[in-house]
């Protein structure tokens, strides 16, 4: 087994780094490594579900979906993942406690009291520190965690709640627990003491650790750019979900707007409310296109919001996408 301490940030990166080291790597490995500021949604998940859209555009938090099952996570560099990458099929629920023990047990002689809890938890004092998920490719099995050791918990809150928008979806909905820093239960330690730390105990099972070779590197950076950088991998959706948003303008009344999406595509959508004017103009232009604001703003052609409902602004109705 090989034990790399890979020190790229980039979540898009990173994500693409796992999966080549599952599908192609010739060996086994185990890694330490950590985002910036980042949301980090399962496979399943409806993004638009899960993620406070509006805000993590304004902070400039990408959003990117994993290869692996489960709920959406936040990221920050406060927070350390390994994963574990073994070349055998493991797919039953109970190899997720035999993949997290060697990193519980390794919490514990730190002097956490760290136990493994329910589907894919590590809980200390019944609060939780880390996640887990995992996949198989082929003949492999990707197994990876977090471990919240310094994480920014007021922005975790932030970044996971939802616009008001009402969103209805077959995707998998992430479930919320109380969740915890390792930092109190480690005190006087802080996250680079941590990871160190962290290296020591795990190296008894992996080795010793190294740094990622160079040509694995660029090949990470190819599928970034090719898969984990691209907005229909990371919002778009193989499902169809119902979105809706209303608001009342002075000009013009009220305005519902009820949006129908397939991959992240609106397939079909309807403007209602009580207003004068006529929606359908608007309505069509606004089918097939993908469902974020720059996109929807560019098909709006001039006057086409003020000639369809009398009184809306251009800005009034991309307010109701904003969520």
């Amino acid at each position: 087994m090989r034990f790399f301490i890979n020190n790229n940030t980039d979540p898009a990166f990173n994500l693409a780094l796992e999966e080549l080291l599952c599908s192609e790597f010739p060996e086994e490995v185990l890694m330490l490594w950590r985002n910036r500021s980042s949301v980090i949604v399962g496979k399943n998940q409806n993004t638009f579900a899960e993620v406070n859209r509006v805000f993590v555009e304004e902070q400039n938090i990408p959003v990117i979906r994993r290869m692996t099952g489960g709920g959406a996570v936040y990221h920050d560099t406060g927070n350390v993942n390994y994963s574990l990458i073994i070349h055998e099929r493991r797919p039953g629920a109970d190899s997720f406690a035999v993949f997290a023990r060697p990193v519980t047990e390794a919490l514990r002689r730190m002097g956490a009291d760290a136990q493994f809890s329910g589907r894919n938890d590590i809980l200390v004092d019944g609060r939780k520190i880390s996640g887990s998920a995992q996949c198989c490719v082929k003949e492999r099995t990707l197994f990876h965690g977090t471990l919240l050791f310094d994480v920014d918990m007021e922005m975790l809150g932030k970044v996971l709640t939802p616009g008001k928008a009402k969103i209805e979806s077959k995707g998998v909905k992430s479930v919320r627990a109380r969740v915890a820093n390792l930092k109190e239960f480690l005190p006087g330690m802080d996250v680079e003491e941590f990871m160190e730390k962290l290296q020591g105990e795990l190296g008894v099972l992996a080795g010793v650790p190294e740094p990622l070779p160079e040509e694995w590197s660029g090949k990470a950076e190819a599928l970034a750019n090719e898969k984990y950088r691209q907005w229909e991998w990371n919002w778009g959706i193989p499902f169809q979900c119902q979105w809706e948003n209303c608001g009342r303008f002075p000009g013009a009344g009220g305005v519902e707007l009820k949006v129908q999406l397939v991959n992240g595509l609106i397939s079909d959508v309807r403007i209602t409310g009580d207003f004068f004017g006529s929606a359908a103009p608007l309505e069509e232009a606004l089918r097939k296109c993908r469902f974020r604001r720059e996109d929807v703003e560019q098909v709006l052609k001039a006057g086409l919001v003020e000639n369809s409902v009398r009184g809306l602004t251009k800005e009034d109705f991309l307010s109701l996408i904003n969520i």
